[in-house]
Parts: C-alpha cells; structure tokens; sequence
C-alpha cells in the first residue's frame, strides 16, 4: 500500500507522512531482512524516500528517518564492510542493491551534512548516529564529499575548514559502539560550531 501512493502525496498530509515514516522506521529496525530481500526498484523506493523525510522540517519525522539510515547503515557496516565476505542472504542482496545504486550512501551522507551544516535542527543528536555509520561504511564517500565541501567555500577558508574535518574524526575508532558514537557526536557539534565561523 505504501508503495502505491505517490511520496509527493505522502508528504503533502502530516498525519500520513507520520505514519509512513513511523512504518518505515519500524520496517528498518525490526524486519531489515525483509527489506533488504526486497527487489531493487523497491529498496531504493524506501531508502530514497528516507532522504526526503530527512529533508523535512518536522524534527519527529527527521529523527525517524536518521534512525531508519542508521539501522540499514549500522547493518551494512557489521555484515558487508568488516565481514569478509558478506554470507547471508539478506548480506549478499543488500551488497547488491548498493552495487545497483551506489550512488545511495554517498547522497544520503551528503543530504546529512547539510542539515547538520546550514540549518538550526534540534536533532543533531539523531542525525549524528548515521553520519558516523555512513562514514565508517566507505572513508572514500567521506572524503569525496569533504573535497566537493571544501571546494564550494572561499579558497581563503580552506585550510581552516579541512582543519575543522580533521577535528570531526579525532579520536574516533573504527567501531559503532556506544562510547564511539557519543565522541563523534560531541566532534560533529564542535565542527558545526567551527565550521560555522567565518
């Protein structure tokens, strides 16, 4: 049924929006196997949508939907990117998937960054937990994005901005546990302090 309803149709109605990202949240959570087992059209269907409700001005919906990208990405990065070999089936179509669109990761993290960036969201702390998984997923995502970042500000705040990304991922380890997790939060709202100042 969610699939038959245009997302433009969903957003326009705040009860409905509620409940769509509410299902999806729970969809991620606690059925990511059935997701991930979904066909590719309809997979990039959901996640795709995740980013529109990350977009929105509602904070509750934006929360749902940083919590839906980090359960997909927390799953990615234990089973795919520190696993050998992914070995489940939910693991190996979830590989494909990202292989169909890899472009998915990559474009969510940005979308992050510039909420966190250039708008006053009371969320900062929901939406620094998938920031942090989608960056430990693939370092090279955050490095493109850190380029394409640094290149669309004044070439005279360049190396104070990369300095401000260095800070971001000071002495944070390659893991998503609980003390990682609050560390790059506390980075990420001192980079946006920094990052902020002209």
């Amino acid at each position: 049924m969610t699939l038959s309803i245009p997302l433009a149709d969903i957003l326009t109605y705040r009860k409905l929006t509620k409940a769509y990202f509410g299902f999806v949240e729970v969809l991620c959570s606690s059925y990511i196997t059935f997701i991930l087992q979904l066909d590719s059209a309809t997979f990039m269907h959901l996640v795709g949508s995740l980013e529109s409700g990350l977009k929105g001005l509602d904070t509750s919906i934006s929360s749902q939907c940083a919590i839906a990208v980090d359960n997909l990405a927390t799953y990615y990065f234990n089973n795919i990117t520190m696993g050998e070999a992914p070995n489940s089936p939910a693991a190996i179509r979830f590989a494909q998937h990202i292989a169909d669109c890899p472009s998915l990761f990559p474009e969510i993290l940005k979308t992050l960054f510039e909420i966190v960036l250039l708008e006053d969201c009371g969320n900062q702390w929901s939406l620094s937990r998938p920031i942090l998984s989608l960056i430990l997923i693939s370092e090279q995502i955050f490095s493109d994005l850190k380029a394409k970042i640094l290149s669309s500000q004044p070439v005279d705040q360049h190396q104070r901005l990369s300095a401000c990304f260095d800070s971001l991922m000071t002495d944070i380890s390659r893991g998503l546990d609980p003390k990682n997790r609050d560390m790059f939060t506390q980075n990420l709202n001192r980079f946006r302090l920094e990052f902020r100042v002209k």
